[in-house]
């Protein structure tokens, strides 16, 4: 599974650049090229759009990054000895990753979002958001503890393998996914702000697709080197 790592980036790099391409290809105006429709084609690329090729490409990775954790939490080797209590961590974060694949083509915690916001105005009278934003009230305390109790369990995997390239770069991996994935959340809640003073089209959802993109590819190069190492 670690051959995927070097395809899966070029994929994420690409439909990175093609989001950035739409956002600023939609403050230029409308343009063709090639008799082609510039405008249809960075839609199905522009991973801030809702069932397109690029939302397709964020569920799979979220998927390959769930099956990499079941290395962990279903994998035996001769040398991988870890506790019950971790291998069931790493099998509910399979899961957990599994589901958010399934999210990322559904949209379901935009859902959630609009739902509590309706339940907060029925009950308060206060419209908090109208936008879908809200899930990240509940989500983001629970998503930012587990991801740093996983990044230990995983960085205590890092540690007894031997001091090389794997090491280091599952090492580095590790600490891309620290950085990029609590970003998203800080830049969902920059657009829920931008969002209630009505300030319009910007660039942030952008950079969250990047982090999103790019915290998810460190989750995965991260188990896939540590399971290479083990022979998992």
């Amino acid at each position: 599974m670690n051959k995927l790592a070097i395809p899966l980036l070029i994929f994420c790099l690409f439909f990175i650049l093609t989001t950035f391409l739409a956002y600023f290809y939609a403050i230029g105006g409308e343009q063709r090229f090639l008799s082609f429709n510039l405008h249809r084609i960075l839609k199905l690329l522009d991973l801030r759009e809702e069932n397109t090729l690029a939302t397709w490409f964020s569920s799979v990775l979220f998927l390959v990054t769930g099956l990499s954790f079941m290395l962990l939490g279903w994998g035996q080797g001769q040398f991988f000895t870890i506790s019950t209590f971790t291998r069931r961590i790493f099998q509910m974060s399979a899961i957990g990753a599994c589901y958010l694949s399934a999210d990322e083509m559904a949209s379901i915690h935009e859902t959630f979002g609009h739902w509590l916001a309706r339940i907060v105005n029925s009950e308060v009278g206060a419209p908090i958001d109208t936008h879908g934003f809200s899930w990240v009230l509940l989500f983001a305390p629970v998503g930012i503890f587990m991801l740093l109790w996983l990044a230990t369990l995983l960085y205590r995997l890092i540690a007894q393998m031997p001091i090389d390239q794997a090491r280091n770069q599952a090492k580095f991996a590790l600490l891309g996914a620290l950085i990029f994935l609590p970003g998203v959340f800080a830049l969902e809640m920059i657009q829920a702000y931008l969002a209630y003073v009505k300030l319009g089209s910007n660039i942030f959802p952008c950079f969250e697709e990047m982090f999103e993109v790019f915290g998810m590819y460190g989750l995965f190069l991260t188990t896939t080197t540590i399971s290479t190492h083990y022979q998992l």
